[in-house]
């Protein structure tokens, strides 16, 4: 494997020399270190996906050694998010919605014992978002493991390093779920697929049909496809097996091939993507050090209009405002709108759908709102976010997107650095969520609308009775799922408001100070084109990076 880092630290060493030579320690700090010879990276997550029945609780239990652990069976089952990560000790926690606090759920220890009671679609009795599990299994030592619910989710899944998504013998992949692949290519380096079941007859027809399919795909065509037997793992774990009976198992089931290619995949992809991170910060500074140099070199009129240009948006801040305003208004109709159109279609399938949808409809509600909301917030951020660049945004003061992000950090004592933007963003849509699969606008989103659909599991039974209140606590939750959202999205913005109106003034006249300094400072012209030479050699070296 090639590494990713090679050269790149000796490039960054470069770079920070020459800014501290032109005395911009301030650009110096903001490059990245460069990794130790010895340095761990940290655990690749593994999301679990695919349709219900497939067998995916299975496979993970299977992966864990824990048969059981995870409910199971052959309708859904898995009724929220299950993380998996490393305990010396065994210990779990749920993520419990608090209805009275929408976006923040509260973190519960529960007993390993008590697991089904959370996360079994026909044990569950509270408002579970996901169970945060540490657990002393080998297979953790390398990998996080996320099961997903059997009734479909939002796309937490793209929060992941690989996603496994997990067919069965029963058929070959659908064009739905080629649908739902061919997304996650757009999200997700690495994406293997396994065929569950391998023990049942059909597997091969399932396997072998699966493949062609993904091959005749134009963004799938490259899938690993593996057949794999829960099953079959499950037994070789069990206490007692003899070594050579576990030892062919696991062979036959297919489960330690599958996850050795995830791991490496997901871990040279982490490499990968962080090498990339830390050339493009590089290049952002070395543009920026290049365009301190041309003003060093230019007239001294030129710096008077910077300068003039910072206290003209200094004194405009205030327009922001409205800019803020607009974009929750606008988030705000928008998931009433989408909010309603699945309360109607909820309606529908609640009073004429077929009786064994009825099951699984109150939580697919859920999830439709979740996904709702998680848009909402998204679109808001982006508008938000983009209302400030444009505060930011002139040919003199910040011409390039890769360099604005450098500028929009506000100073603090003593002499470091705040990063602006993505304070903003959790401002906006961040959350005390722990649960790594749920972060941000998800985890908001999926706590707003479980929040508002809390008492869902009290509509189980029959009854000719059920179908009329299932169809009225669907009203009832798709308003006040939009009562919540509207209140929350109002708190957020109004936060993010008071920060940027206490913040993005100290980062301007922080720019303006320099730009003065600018005016008095001046480098020797030797000094400044030597430099010159240097960072534009480096520029060219990060351009070849990037383009390979």
């Amino acid at each position: 494997m090639i590494d990713p880092h090679a050269g790149l630290a000796d490039l960054i060493d470069v770079v920070r020399a020459e800014a501290r030579k032109l005395g911009r320690d301030d650009l110096a700090a903001l490059l990245p270190a460069p990794p130790g010879p010895r340095e761990t990276l940290r655990r690749p997550r593994i999301v679990v996906s695919g349709g219900p029945g497939r067998g995916k609780s299975r496979l993970v239990n299977s992966l864990l050694g824990r048969p059981g652990l995870s409910p199971v069976g052959s309708r859904p089952t898995t009724a929220g998010w299950i993380e998996f990560r490393y305990g010396a000790d065994d210990g779990l926690t749920a993520l419990l919605t608090d209805p009275g606090h929408p976006g923040t759920p509260r973190r519960v220890p529960i007993p390993l014992s008590e697991l089904h009671a959370y996360t079994n679609l026909h044990e569950v009795s509270a408002p579970v978002l996901g169970i945060d599990a540490r657990l002393d299994a080998p297979v953790l030592r390398d990998l996080i493991l996320a099961d997903t619910p059997g009734v479909g989710g939002p796309h937490g899944a793209w929060n992941a390093d690989a996603l496994l998504f997990v067919g069965d013998a029963t058929g070959p992949v659908t064009e739905h779920e080629l649908a739902f692949l061919a997304a996650a290519t757009q999200h997700i380096d690495t994406i293997a697929v396994a065929v569950n079941k391998s023990d049942v007859v059909g597997h091969e027809r399932a396997l072998a049909e699966t493949r062609r399919r993904l091959a005749a795909h134009p963004d799938l065509a490259g899938l690993p496809v593996f057949g794999t037997s829960a099953r079959l793992a499950e037994q070789a774990g069990r206490p007692g097996t003899p070594r050579h009976v576990a030892v062919r198992l696991t062979e036959l089931a297919g489960t330690r091939q599958l996850i050795d290619l995830l791991t490496f995949a997901a871990t040279t992809s982490i490499r990968r993507r962080r090498a990339a991170v830390q050339a493009h910060t590089t290049t952002a500074v070395v543009r920026e050090l290049l365009a301190h140099l041309d003003r060093l070199a230019g007239p001294a009129d030129r710096l008077d209009a910077e300068i003039a240009t910072v206290t003209t948006l200094l004194d405009g801040g205030g327009l922001l405002g409205a800019r803020f305003e607009e974009a929750r208004q606008g988030a705000t109709q928008r998931f009433a709108a989408r909010a309603e159109a699945l309360g109607t279609w909820h309606r529908e399938a609640a009073e004429d759908g077929p009786g064994d949808a009825l099951e699984t409809l109150p939580p697919r509600l859920v999830v439709g709102l979740a996904a709702t909301g998680w848009s909402a917030l998204e679109e808001t951020q982006e508008a938000i976010l983009e209302s400030v660049r444009d505060c930011l945004r002139d040919d003199v003061l910040a011409p390039p997107a890769a360099e604005l992000s450098l500028r929009m950090r506000s100073p603090e004592p003593p002499g470091s650095v705040r990063d602006f933007t993505p304070t903003l963003t959790g401002l906006l849509t961040g959350s005390a969520m722990a649960l790594s699969v749920l972060t941000g606008s998800g985890a908001v989103g999926a706590d707003i609308a479980l929040a508002a659909c809390t008492g869902w599991w009290q509509l189980r039974g029959d009854g000719a009775q059920r179908r009329t209140r299932l169809s009225t606590w669907v009203e009832a939750a798709v308003t006040e799922a939009r009562t919540a959202f509207e209140s929350e999205l109002r708190r957020r913005v109004g936060a993010a408001r008071q920060y940027v109106a206490e913040t993005l003034p100290r980062l301007l006249e922080a720019r303006r100070d320099r730009l003065e300094r600018l005016r008095t400072d001046r480098t020797d012209p030797a000094v400044a084109e030597e430099s010159r030479v240097t960072l534009k050699r480096a520029l060219d070296e990060l351009s070849r990076r990037t383009v390979a």
